[in-house]
Order: C-alpha cells, then structure tokens, then sequence
C-alpha cells in the first residue's frame, strides 16, 4: 500500500509540475503574441502616417506644377521608406511617376557672400 500511495503522490507530483512547465511556457507565448501584436500595429500605424506624408507632398507639388530637385528626393526618400523599410503596397507608387514627369524648378540659393561684397 505504501508502494501505491507513494506512486500516486509521485504522478500527481509530476503532473502538476508538468502543468505548472506549460502554463509558463503557455504565459511566455501569449505575451510575445502581445509583443509582436503592439510591433505590428506601430509598423502599420507608421506605414498610414508615412503614406499620407507622401500623398500630401506630392499632391501640393502636382497642384503647384514643378518640384525642385531637394523636394523631389525628400520624396524619394520618404517613399523608398515607405515601400521597402514599411513594406508599403505600392499605392504612392503613382503619385512617385506623377512627380518624377514635374518639370524641375532650379532651387533659388542665397548666398552670403557675392563676388562684389565678400564681407
């Protein structure tokens, strides 16, 4: 009898240890879900925002009718981080062909100093 009790308390032992493993594991792998789940929601946020940055630049200079060169590569810029650092699904890539067809406008750059004054 003393057989049967202790291999009955020695399987229940083991039993709950077994269950105790695999509701921390369990409790591990709902909160990675979480985790990843919060990440993905910032990356998809971050992907909207970006793409109404983009969509609002472009749009202005296709109202305006020209870009300048700087303007044009901010764009480029924002929009190859958009496509394929965010994963974007292509839908600035229209409004990108749109700006690329703009006529440039040459950038109007003060200096400070002149050939005549060079204080």
């Amino acid at each position: 009898m003393n057989e049967t009790l202790v291999a009955i308390l020695s399987g229940a032992a083991a039993a709950a240890l077994i269950s105790g493993l695999f509701s921390i594991i369990d409790y591990k792998i709902r909160r990675k879900d979480k985790q990843n789940d919060s990440e993905n929601v910032q990356c998809k946020a971050l992907r909207y925002l970006m793409l109404y940055i983009i969509q609002e630049r472009a749009e202005a200079h296709i109202n305006r009718g020209y870009i300048t060169l700087q303007e044009r590569r901010l764009l480029h810029h924002w929009h190859k981080l958009y496509h394929d650092g965010l994963e974007g699904n292509g839908d600035a890539d229209l409004l990108m062909k749109q700006v690329d067809a703009l006529p440039l406008q040459v950038e109007d750059h003060h200096y400070e100093h002149s050939i005549d004054n060079p204080t």
